[in-house]
């Protein structure tokens, strides 16, 4: 009988500390999103100061393709609250506006610019799915998606498809926004540069 008791107050006092496990990761993950995403609204408040018309409310079918920061199709990157940056995301549609690191650089609610450029391209961006690009799924043809380079050029592209990709050779679209869907495969959403 005694062993039937103290079996049961081991198990009682595994399924206190589990879920005690639970809560205090799930309250240190809510802690390190929401300073995350706290830093990136930093960075596009100075981004807002430091680039030329950033921040402006421009109507996104007045927006014009700019000229590329660098003419080999690389980005040029400006230090901004000890991260370096090589622009800002914006899909009115679906309310995302983030700014983009630099190569090699990952951070909960910004964007990744991974290879190419407006000049470039494929231009391919990688955002967090559970955080920046959570709402990506969402994005439907022609819905406006527009890439500010640190110069202050706006270029602007249209959402023209979604698909599962293996093999980024078979990418053909202007831009790419993407989010791992599994170890082998990426969420892709496709667009088209706007002339």
């Amino acid at each position: 009988m005694k062993k039937r008791l103290t079996t049961k107050r081991v198990i009682v006092w595994l399924i206190i500390l589990l879920v005690a496990a639970v809560f205090a990761f799930g309250a240190y993950f809510f802690t390190h999103m929401k300073s995350s995403n706290a830093e990136a609204e930093a960075v596009l408040s100075s981004m807002e100061q430091l680039i030329p018309g950033f921040g402006l409310e421009i109507d996104p079918d007045d927006v014009l393709p700019g000229t590329s920061s660098g003419g080999d199709g690389s980005l040029m990157a400006l230090s901004v609250n000890d991260k370096d940056i090589v622009g800002c995301l914006e899909i009115p549609a679906l309310d995302v506006r983030a700014p983009i690191m630099d190569k090699g650089s990952e951070e909960p609610y910004f964007v990744t610019w991974v290879s190419g450029s407006p000049a470039k391209g494929p231009f391919r961006l990688k955002g967090g799915r559970e955080d920046v690009f959570r709402r990506l799924a969402k994005a439907k043809p022609a819905d406006k998606v527009i890439f500010t380079d640190i110069d202050g050029n706006r270029y602007t592209y249209e959402v023209t498809t979604q698909y599962h990709l293996k093999d980024w050779a078979e990418a053909t679209n202007d831009l790419l926004l993407c989010y791992p869907s599994d170890d082998q495969t990426d969420f892709v959403v496709g667009c088209t540069s706007v002339m």
